[in-house]
This record gives structure tokens, C-alpha cells and sequence, in this order.
């Protein structure tokens, strides 16, 4: 079963790299490769996410196209308003 949301214990043993993710994610804002490497100084995002839908966080993703047409994916939660 996939959910919104962690449990605090869950939370509270993510690795510091898979905390900053699932912060940056709960924000409501969408993750992109770029932002992981040039933000939170994350090189492996696409892992990470793996990781943290493992742990059953549902992360929502779309490839997109940037203004030159490059490919790349984002990712993102639907957080309850």
C-alpha cells in the first residue's frame, strides 16, 4: 500500500540524503535531477526515489521537455490541501 506520508519512525531512520528528498517533496514542489545535484547536492536521485517508494511513499512522475527539447523526468507528491 502506497500513501502520502511516512510513518515518524520511518522518518526518523531515513538516510540524510533520502530525509532531503522526502522533505523536499512533502513541500508540494516538484524534484528534477537538476535540482537534486545543484539543491540538495543529491547525485543519485533517481535511487533515491527508488528507495523511498520501497518505504511506501507514493511519488508521482512525468517525463517533460525543456526549452531546447532535453528530456527529464519530475517527481512529485500530491500532498493533502
Amino acid at each position: 500500500m502506497t500513501q502520502n506520508f511516512l510513518s515518524d519512525a520511518t522518518i526518523y531512520n531515513l538516510s540524510p540524503q533520502q530525509r532531503l528528498i522526502y522533505d523536499y517533496l512533502m513541500t508540494g514542489r516538484a524534484l528534477t535531477r537538476q535540482v537534486a545535484i545543484n539543491t540538495l547536492n543529491v547525485q543519485e536521485v533517481t535511487t533515491r526515489i527508488s528507495e523511498l517508494k520501497r518505504l511506501g511513499l507514493e511519488i508521482k512522475s512525468q517525463f517533460k521537455k525543456d526549452f531546447g527539447g532535453t528530456r527529464y523526468k519530475a517527481y512529485w507528491v500530491e500532498t493533502e490541501k
